[in-house]
């Protein structure tokens, strides 16, 4: 008789896993707690970034072709190299859910699993993979330190959005704690309009109350709303993703952005892995795998949000010029002094992608980006050291030499 694999979660990860293990000869059971594309709270945008996914088989609302980044100006960014769309998750995951079923997995919704009830699992079963979110079963059981998590509510609006047909808009927050808002349109009619807090906050602010502000302010606080939801995302990596014959998966193991808060590419990318390792009975070839394909691309990410973390607004707005903007007014080497710039544009060009086996790729990139990139990976080396002490990291204008020329002069001197 073949391995038995326990599955904890139904959503894109969990299903993920599932279908990967069926295909490789498991038998799998899949555990959802409610019903399957229920209760889902989610922008709903979904990137796969290093390319490593198909295609979703159903629920696409459209391919995005524009991203609208506002921080004190607007940047209008080209996304047609990124594998990027706009989902109706409930209608995607019941697919994926019928994939699985189709592969031979057996799929029980309405079968919360708690802690005790995962400490019998671990006995019933070769191994267990908890896909069971930002509240994951496994921490609990295994008492497992707490996770940093960004704050995240939204709503659900009925109104015209006809203006952002193929377009997903961002908007970075001028407020005491770095986050941004947005308003991501399902069709002509129908938006997920959301708030989400990533740094450090003032003990006072409330979500909600900012995102009715952020409402007013975008001209859609008279619009109907048909759903509201909040709640929590992981966005640091756990130390350990595997315990005994347990491995833990996407918002489980902490595998959401730090710098936007998704993370249905990597629980998809997480659970194949996860189905791999325990097909191989080899949970530290997961722990590697991870770290090559997930834990590094969250690390670049993480220095973007560091550098948001630091910066003003104003020096916000002149690194995202740095990064986004297409106008030409700021040469190229005055870009590269920014290195958190040169991070943030190569994740949006959709060069970036990833090999199962090698990890990251940068092959595809600009000789200079890749320069940064690695340097980025490997750690603050003295090349990326090099580069902030020209640029913003010190809150200054990255066409602003001044400060370059006045330590040359004192050199020469």
């Amino acid at each position: 008789m073949g391995k038995k694999l326990a599955v904890i979660g139904a959503g894109p990860g969990g299903l993920f896993a599932a279908k990967e293990a069926a295909t490789l000869g498991l038998s799998v059971t899949v555990f959802e707690k409610g019903k399957i594309g229920e209760n889902i709270a989610c922008a709903e945008g979904f990137v796969d970034l290093l390319k490593l996914l198909p295609q979703p088989v159903a629920g696409i609302c459209f391919p995005v072709d524009r991203l609208l980044i506002t921080v004190k100006d607007q940047f209008d960014v080209d996304c047609t190299r990124l594998n990027l769309w706009m989902l109706d998750r409930r209608i995607w995951q019941q697919a994926l859910a019928r994939e699985a079923m189709a592969r031979g997995c057996e799929v029980l919704e309405q079968h919360p699993i708690t802690p005790d009830r995962l400490h019998e699992l671990k006995k019933e079963y070769d191994w267990v993979i908890d896909a069971s979110g930002a509240r994951a079963v496994s921490a609990a059981a295994f008492r497992l330190s707490n996770l940093r998590k960004a704050v995240a509510a939204q709503y659900t609006l009925e109104g015209d959005f006809s203006n952002l047909a193929g377009k997903l808009k961002i908007v970075v927050l001028d407020a005491p704690c770095s986050g941004y808002g947005w308003v991501f349109p399902k069709s002509g009619t129908q938006a997920n309009v959301g708030l989400g807090w990533f740094g450090k906050k003032k003990e006072a602010l409330r979500i909600k109350g900012e995102l009715e502000t952020f409402l007013r302010k975008e001209g859609l606080d008279r619009y109907r709303v048909v759903r509201r939801s909040a709640g929590l995302i992981p966005i640091r990596p756990r130390e350990k993703t595997v315990v005994d014959n347990v491995i833990l998966i996407g918002d489980a193991a902490g595998f959401g952005s730090p710098l936007h808060g998704g993370g249905i590419d990597t629980a998809c990318i997480s659970g194949i892995l996860a189905a791999k390792a325990a097909f191989a009975d080899d949970p530290n070839w997961y722990e590697q795998s991870v770290h090559k394909l997930i834990g590094l691309r969250l690390k670049l990410e993480q220095k973007v949000l560091d550098l948001w973390e630091a910066s003003d607004f104003e020096a916000l707005n002149r690194y995202a010029a740095s990064a986004l903007a297409e106008d030409g007014t700021q040469s190229s080497w005055r870009k590269m002094l920014v290195p958190e710039a040169v991070v943030l544009r190569s994740i949006l060009s959709g060069l970036i992608r990833g090999d199962w086996e090698k990890g990251i790729i940068l092959d595809d990139l600009p000789v200079v980006a890749k320069v940064v990139l690695k340097a980025a990976l490997a750690g603050r080396s003295k090349l990326m050291k090099s580069f902030e002490h020209g640029g913003i990291m010190n809150n200054r204008a990255p066409h602003d030499t001044n400060s370059l020329d006045r330590r040359s002069r004192k050199k020469r001197t």
